[in-house]
């Protein structure tokens, strides 16, 4: 069973609390409020690639097609989908009003952050089960939409959503990762809102050093990660690819343990919490 903890996520429309001013930065994250400190005075530089093979939206592709303009061999990016215009205009301006008005935590590399979900502990993969008790209904739309209309989202059943909120001018990013195997499954869903960026993903396979491809993420687009995508290519968003404020709504589903293994009963549990709008 889940186990009830101190909340951790931040209702959404419960009055507007400015994103956090104080740096929450630990081990090798950096910002721009944290750097120069003794803690980050000895790391590495921030990468800055510029040299990635260009994804292409309209094809879907990261492979040779007409609108091809990057030099060098093509590389081989499966798993991605990008779907662009996934909202509105206006879908997407209330979107970043009811998420801008509700509270916001710090996270690391000079981001925010709103979570809905269970609260996890990774490293001993114990769940708690804090104030979750449902999904934002302002995004019930969202999530209705995947399903009906992209096909590889189908049986997709959402039971986390994290806001990031990124800001340049506190050199916002977020490093090279794969998210989380042990709670979240096959499928990452995020949609792009506020402002254009760009998504770099770096081939953990590849023998050639830097293997990166870059993926235009256009506000109001859809970005969907399963397979390859998901398992053998890292993601990031470089600090220079943030060039104004950008909000990113995250959905994740359960993993295999969670629906048909050990942990089905804790999983069941969450899918009926997910269910309900709040």
């Amino acid at each position: 069973m889940l186990t009830p903890s101190s909340p951790h996520h931040h209702q959404e429309g419960g009055g507007s609390t400015s994103p956090a001013s104080s740096c929450s930065c630990k081990g090798v994250r950096v910002c721009v409020m944290c750097e120069g400190t003794p803690r980050t005075s000895t790391l590495p530089p921030i990468p800055h690639i510029t040299d990635a093979r260009r994804y292409c939206v309209l094809c879907n592709t990261s492979l040779t097609c007409p609108h091809d303009a990057t030099p060098g061999s093509p590389v081989e990016l499966s798993g991605v989908q990008v779907i662009r215009g996934f909202i509105s205009p206006q879908e997407e301006e209330e979107l970043i009003r009811v998420i801008k008005g509700g509270e916001w935590a710090p996270s690391q590399s000079g981001r925010v952050k709103q979570d809905f979900g269970p609260r996890a502990n990774y490293k001993r993969k114990k769940l708690k089960l804090g104030s979750f008790t449902g999904l934002p209904v302002s995004t019930a739309f969202l999530r209705e939409r995947l399903v009906n209309t992209i096909p590889v989202l189908a049986s997709f059943q959402p039971v986390e959503q994290c806001n990031l909120l990124y800001k340049p001018e506190r050199g916002s990013h977020i490093d090279f990762h794969f998210d989380d195997s042990w709670l979240w499954g096959e499928r990452l869903v995020i949609i792009n809102l506020a402002s254009d960026s760009e998504m770099l993903f770096r081939d953990t396979h590849s023998t050639t050093p830097g293997c990166c491809v870059s993926v235009p993420l256009e506000r109001r687009s859809l970005l969907v990660m399963t397979g390859e995508a998901r398992w053998r290519w890292q993601h990031a968003i470089q600090r220079q690819d943030v060039v104004a404020e950008r909000i990113s709504i995250t959905f994740r589903e359960l993993s295999e343990l969670f629906l048909n293994g050990e942990r089905t009963e804790e999983g069941r549990e969450i899918l009926d919490i997910a269910k309900v709008c709040v």
